[in-house]
């Protein structure tokens, strides 16, 4: 199995409904990152993440809010991250989460073996925004959240779903210990600005059908890049 090819899974899903010529882009981005490209939004990541680790708790949300409000930004990349960062907190105040995430206590797990998942010789690096750990009459269950904030780019159910896919995937074959089970409702794809949530299918067949098929075409514009 080759480690060379690797894709994030947000630019997987990216990838997955591109033209042949953003494929091209996507996969030169992959293969030439950029180490000094700054992160857009990181604040109202950070906050949205926050909330998820504390059951839904919305205080982080309304802080970062204030935050950003108290910013003078001083370039036009700031006004614009500022702008779009204070929108993103308001709508994931809308987002309805699963009960379960606020009902019942959990923990997060902070240290993994690896962040990626390997399929048809593609590394997708998934690396979960939060893992959760719940434990309920002495059984384990596993989640994972991946949060998704771009008001210039909306994935549809489609990517959604490969997302929670590989999610769910990813913590079946990296995360799972001898007995823990991988609950379908917690594998989550987060859309701020498509304000939904997508969990993945008790049954990922078919979705891993596709994603093999997926990966045969980032190989091939790999190797042509």
């Amino acid at each position: 199995m080759t480690k060379e090819i690797k894709i994030s899974i947000n630019q997987f899903a990216d990838f997955s409904k591109a033209s042949d010529s953003k494929k091209r882009t996507i996969i030169k981005q992959q293969k030439n990152p950029n180490k000094f490209l700054v992160s857009w939004y990181q604040l109202s990541k950070s906050r949205i993440k926050k909330s998820i680790e504390n059951n839904g708790d919305l205080d982080p949300i309304i802080k970062g809010i204030e935050e950003l409000k108290g910013r003078i930004p001083k370039k036009p990349r700031q006004v614009l991250d500022r702008i779009v960062s204070i929108e993103a907190l308001q709508r994931y105040i809308h987002i309805k989460l699963p009960d379960m995430l606020k009902t019942i206590p959990y923990e997060t797990i902070k240290k993994v073996e690896s962040k990626s998942v390997y399929i048809n010789g593609v590394e997708i690096i998934v690396s979960p925004d939060v893992i959760i750990r719940i434990k309920v009459n002495g059984k384990t269950y596993l989640g994972a959240v991946k949060i998704h904030v771009s008001k210039s780019n909306i994935f549809d159910n489609i990517q959604s779903r490969y997302i929670s896919v590989l999610i769910k995937k990813y913590l079946e074959e990296v995360v799972a210990k001898d007995g823990d089970k991988v609950l379908d409702d917690l594998c989550l794809s987060i859309d701020i600005f498509g304000e939904r949530i997508i969990s993945a299918p008790n049954n990922i067949s078919k979705a891993i059908t596709e994603i093999n098929v997926i990966c045969n075409e980032v190989k091939s514009f790999w190797n042509a890049a």
